[in-house]
């Protein structure tokens, strides 16, 4: 079991609810996004797994 803990902060803004502050590889900084984290990671998810894809058929 990990004791590491993540926080997230929410920042609701203007009535929007649910705002993250979130730093995505390959991003400079930390941007404000309203989609869930699962959403996020499945995006990732589906992204790495095309690039690997696309380097195994080339070769």
């Amino acid at each position: 079991m990990s004791l590491e803990r993540r926080e997230y902060e929410t920042r609701p803004e203007k009535g929007s609810k649910g705002l993250r502050s979130v730093k995505l590889p390959g991003e400079q900084r930390h941007v404000d996004r309203s989609e869930p984290a699962a959403d996020i990671a499945r995006r990732l998810k589906v992204a790495k797994r095309e690039k690997q894809l696309k380097d195994r058929v080339r070769g």
